[in-house]
C-alpha cells in the first residue's frame, strides 16, 4: 500500500490559524458596529441594559464556528462574514428601536383584537371600537381575564354572575339588594369589593363593584371607573383614557 509521506494540509498549522484570524476579524466587525452605533445614539447607555450583553454574548459564540474553517475560499468567506454582519445589524437595530417595535406590535394588536388596551403615551392609553361600536376592554379582575364593556350609562362597576363565578364568588352567599333602572326594566345586584381590577397599565385596588343577578352579555366598566380617570374621551373609533 503507497504512504503518501506529503503532510495534510491541516497538520501545517495553518488551517487553525486561518479560522481564528477569521473569527477575530468577525469579532472585529461586530465591535465596530457597536461602535458606530454609541456614536450614533450617544444619550444611550447601552452597556447597562443586560439584553445588549447578551446579544454580543450570542453573536460572538455562533460566529465561533469560524474557528473550524480550515481553507480560504474568498467568495465563500466573503459570504459568511457579509451574512454574520447583516445579523449583527438587524439584532442591533431592533435592540436600539426596541420601544417603537414595541409600540408597532401594540397598535397592531389593539386593531387586530378590538378591546385590547393600548398604551399610546406615559398615563394614556386608548381602545379601539368593536363592530358593534361599543368599546369592549379585555382587563383582568384579581388575576382572572374579564371582558368588560365600557358603559358611560352605569353607574358602577358591574360583573356578570357568569365572571363572579369564574372569580370563585358564592352567587348563592350574596344579597342581591340593590335596584337599578336597566333598559329591561328594573334589575338586582349584590356589593362587593375585589382586591385588585387592571386594565392595561391601569391597575386599582380595594375595588367596589357590583355583581348582577340576571345574566349579562359582558360585565360593565361604569362611572365608578372612569370617574377615577384624570379624563376620557372619544375620538372617531378610539376611546382615549387619561389616568
Amino acid at each position: 500500500m503507497n504512504h503518501d509521506p506529503r503532510p495534510h494540509p491541516d497538520d501545517d498549522g495553518k488551517g487553525p490559524r486561518l479560522g481564528l484570524y477569521l473569527w477575530l476579524g468577525a469579532l472585529a466587525g461586530i465591535a465596530l458596529l457597536v461602535f458606530v452605533l454609541v456614536r450614533a445614539f450617544p444619550d444611550e447607555n447601552h452597556f447597562s441594559n443586560p439584553d445588549l450583553i447578551r446579544i454580543l454574548g450570542v453573536l460572538a459564540l455562533v460566529s465561533s464556528s469560524l474557528l473550524f474553517v480550515r481553507q480560504f475560499k474568498v467568495k465563500e468567506v466573503v459570504r459568511n462574514v457579509l451574512l454574520w454582519l447583516g445579523v449583527a445589524a438587524v439584532l442591533m437595530l431592533a435592540f436600539s428601536y426596541q420601544d417603537e417595535l414595541a409600540s408597532i406590535g401594540q397598535r397592531l394588536r389593539a386593531d387586530l383584537i378590538p378591546g385590547t388596551p393600548r398604551q399610546t403615551a406615559a398615563g394614556e392609553m386608548e381602545i379601539s371600537a368593536s363592530e358593534g361600536g361599543g368599546f369592549h376592554a379585555n382587563g383582568t379582575v384579581n388575576g382572572t381575564a374579564v371582558r368588560f364593556l365600557v358603559d358611560t350609562g352605569a353607574s358602577s362597576i358591574v360583573l356578570s354572575p357568569q365572571d363572579a363565578k369564574r372569580l370563585g364568588i358564592d352567587l348563592d352567599s350574596l344579597v342581591f339588594n340593590r335596584a337599578y333602572e336597566t333598559a329591561n326594566g328594573i334589575g338586582y345586584g349584590a356589593s362587593a369589593t375585589v382586591d385588585e381590577l387592571t386594565l392595561g397599565h391601569i391597575r386599582l385596588t380595594n375595588v367596589p363593584v357590583s355583581i348582577n343577578q340576571a345574566p349579562m352579555r359582558s360585565s360593565l366598566l361604569g362611572m365608578t371607573f372612569l370617574n377615577r380617570m384624570k379624563s376620557f374621551n372619544i375620538s372617531g373609533r378610539k376611546l382615549v383614557l387619561r389616568y
